[in-house]
């Protein structure tokens, strides 16, 4: 008697029921995977996480009530052995760090098409982990992670002048935001305010840091205790 390979579980967390049907229509040509859940928010996933523990999760990074990445990191948090695959419609490198640093096994774009997409969740079903179009074992993982931290964190100490610069309070709930890894978009969302002036108030924080990026703002503001981590 042949027996059968078990399937691999998957929950869907993403608020464009459009897109997520196409999801589940993307899945079901695999044959070997079972969508055991499905959510439009990331209170509601996170809920169907806990109980149907999958082997994946699918989630959106912009969703209407959680950004993707603090969820990723609360799951991790609770030790829930689920792996996360993240789904972008804005491609940010920063965001790539900010979101693999915080326990997901993969990060792709919206634009993955539906047999890449079955090999990016068998890939990392299987103990890998995908960045865009780039499969990874966990040690070239573990490079690719070292490589990118140091490289932000080397830029930030050679341009930072090391002394405290005063913030105002809008900034410091701006680049708090920023180290939970939300775009600009998504901070604007949060806070109630125009993505201008979420840009705006980036190009003061880079001035006062003395940093040419959003990675290095981060990074200064955490190493020095300007926001909480």
């Amino acid at each position: 008697m042949e027996l059968r390979a078990k399937s691999i579980t998957v929950q869907i967390i993403e608020d464009h029921e459009i897109f997520q049907h196409g999801l589940v229509r993307a899945l079901e040509l695999a044959g070997n995977m079972e969508v055991v859940g499905r959510a439009v928010t990331g209170l509601a996933g996170m809920q169907g996480v806990r109980h149907y523990r999958p082997d994946i999760v699918l989630m959106d990074v912009n969703l209407p009530d959680i950004n993707g990445v603090q969820l990723t990191r609360q799951l991790k948090q609770e030790h829930i052995p689920s792996r996360i695959i993240l789904l972008t419609a804005h491609h940010d490198p920063n965001q790539t760090l900010y979101a693999m640093r915080s326990g997901a096994h993969g990060y792709c774009s919206k634009d993955i098409g539906p047999i890449e997409l079955i090999n990016v969740i068998e890939a990392v079903s299987r103990g890998s982990y995908v960045i865009d179009h780039q499969i990874l074992s966990a040690e070239q993982f573990d490079t690719w992670l070292n490589s990118q931290v140091q490289q932000a964190s080397r830029g930030a100490r050679e341009t930072s002048t090391g002394h405290y610069v005063p913030l105002s309070p809008r900034e410091s709930e701006i680049l708090t935001c920023l180290t939970m890894g939300m775009s600009n978009k998504e901070i604007a969302t949060h806070l109630n305010i125009s993505q201008q002036t979420v840009k705006n108030h980036m190009t003061s924080i880079m001035t006062k840091l003395n940093v040419n990026d959003r990675t290095q703002a981060a990074l200064t503001a955490l190493r020095n205790g300007w926001v909480s981590r």
